[in-house]
């Protein structure tokens, strides 16, 4: 506990905006930890709509591209207290972001997705640029 709590430290006195940069990232990168262990565990059931009727290569690639989508949140959090000047922080939320230029891809050619998947493309095309909009923000100051 003491370690997180040092993580989301202001540095070096830091600002109000590094501390609440800070805290939604942390809260955020549990989104794809959550969807990606329900993947993981239950296949395409896990999926908002999801269903049980494919094969299992999509199965099995489902399950597995999800382990990548976990890890997102871990290498998230593990840069929390250099929010301001990460790289592989900026890399992991362009990999977000990448995910969701190809999950709108999705959906030019197959249609409209589960609403619950609407909200992530929300979250990973518009969000995603807010939030690293903001790093760099706090990386000026």
């Amino acid at each position: 506990m003491k370690d997180d709590q040092a993580q989301l430290a202001p540095h070096r006195g830091g600002s109000p905006t590094r501390r609440r940069l800070q805290w939604t990232l942390a809260v955020l990168a549990a989104i794809p930890m959550a969807s990606a262990a329900g993947e993981v565990v239950r296949g395409p059931q896990g999926v908002p709509g999801g269903s049980p009727a494919v094969i299992p290569t999509v199965d099995s690639a489902l399950r597995y591209a999800n382990v990548y989508k976990f890890a997102v949140g871990p290498a998230i959090w593990s840069q929390l207290a250099h929010v301001e000047r990460s790289p592989a922080l900026t890399f992991a939320l362009s990999t977000v972001f990448i995910g969701g230029l190809a999950r709108l891809r999705s959906w030019q050619q197959s249609g409209r997705p589960h609403p619950v998947t609407v909200a992530a493309i929300a979250l990973e095309t518009v969000g995603v640029p807010i939030v690293l909009a903001w790093q760099r923000r706090v990386s000026s100051d």
